[in-house]
């Protein structure tokens, strides 16, 4: 006999419990976009359109910004700003905000609520109104949850806002998932996976050739020319004689500054910093196996990660990985003891 399937329910007052809406342990400056990853696992009961998504991502600094955020707390963009973060005229922004604000007040998301253990309904906007310019929303507890709660309990993901609204179509999901794995450098990603992680059935696209001309190309190509990252890609054959992975090269731009030489102070003493090794860093990692899905790449083993990095130390990649801890707390002051 077949499982009775679960009825999707609404969100409740007494589901705001499970998601306290806690002080981030970082707030990060007004630039960035910041989401809980949860947000790219949000199923839409219908697909969002571009700019439902960008003005999610312009509120973002808005809302992680704020003091003690709640249901009640109003949020609000100008035509003004829209127009200068967007590059469009002032007079065609009221439209177009109009539009996906309303957009935004009727859209609703499923997530699967574990300790209900079924999936549960909620709108992402409570309120929205316009008066002299401006617009005002009002979030859900859940849309606050997830704008504003940051920790190593909740895995996030922060991007540049201006790069983001730069791009269209599956690039505004592509450039965050490529802005998650940037620390890795070079990672392989089974193919199901990746179009899972755009919104794309599983099964589309089964010809790799289709799948690189219709949705990679295009889109990294757009997110090499107006992002800071440089993304290379390639298919991989690791299932068999058609493609099942794509490999992703991601570096950042690098703007180099002249600077002026320090000036070497007689008789000063000088404090050097313990130097971080690849052991520490994987001895920080294994020690928290909750971690290890946000390090390892498909189907690699420990011992291969391990490699990796040791590699990525030899070649003075590093940098990403310490950096990448740190967004979890963990920080190196001082050698770990062997």
């Amino acid at each position: 006999m077949p499982a009775l399937k679960k009825k999707i329910i609404s969100f409740d007052d007494a589901d705001k419990n499970y998601f306290p809406l806690s002080a981030p342990d970082k707030r990060y400056p007004a630039e960035l976009a910041v989401f809980q990853n949860i947000f790219w696992q949000l199923k839409h009961e219908k697909a969002p359109k571009d700019d439902v998504l960008k003005i999610l991502f312009l509120f973002s600094p808005k809302v992680r910004l704020a003091e003690d955020p709640h249901e009640g707390m109003e949020f609000c963009i100008t035509a003004k700003e829209y127009a200068e973060l967007t590059g469009l005229k002032v007079d065609s922004t009221y439209t177009i905000l109009n539009r996906v604000v309303d957009a935004l007040y009727d859209h609703s998301v499923v997530f699967y609520h574990s300790e209900k253990d079924r999936d549960i309904r909620t709108r992402l906007i409570n309120s929205c109104s316009y008066k002299d310019g401006c617009f005002y929303i009002s979030f859900t507890h859940f849309a606050l949850y997830i704008m504003y709660v940051f920790n190593q309990q909740n895995s996030f993901t922060k991007f540049k806002v201006k790069s983001a609204i730069s791009l269209s179509g599956h690039g505004l999901k592509l450039y965050p998932f490529l802005i998650q794995n940037e620390f890795r450098y070079n990672f392989d990603v089974q193919l199901k996976e990746l179009k899972l992680a755009l919104g794309l059935n599983g099964d589309s696209y089964p010809e790799y050739r289709d799948f690189k001309t219709t949705i990679l190309k295009p889109h990294i190509d757009s997110i090499n020319q107006k992002t800071e990252l440089t993304v290379e890609f390639k298919a991989v054959k690791k299932e068999g004689r058609k493609a099942s992975h794509v490999n992703f090269t991601v570096t950042k731009k690098r703007t180099v500054k002249a600077e002026e030489p320090k000036k070497k102070v007689p008789d000063e003493p000088q404090n050097e910093q313990p130097k971080i090794t690849a052991t520490m860093v994987y001895k920080e990692i294994i020690k928290k196996p909750e971690l290890l899905p946000r390090f390892q790449e498909s189907g690699e083993a420990i011992n291969e990660m391990i490699d990796r990095i040791k590699n990525d130390f030899k070649n003075g990649n590093q940098e990403r990985w310490i950096n990448k801890l740190q967004e979890f707390g963990i920080a190196f002051e001082e050698p770990v003891p062997f």
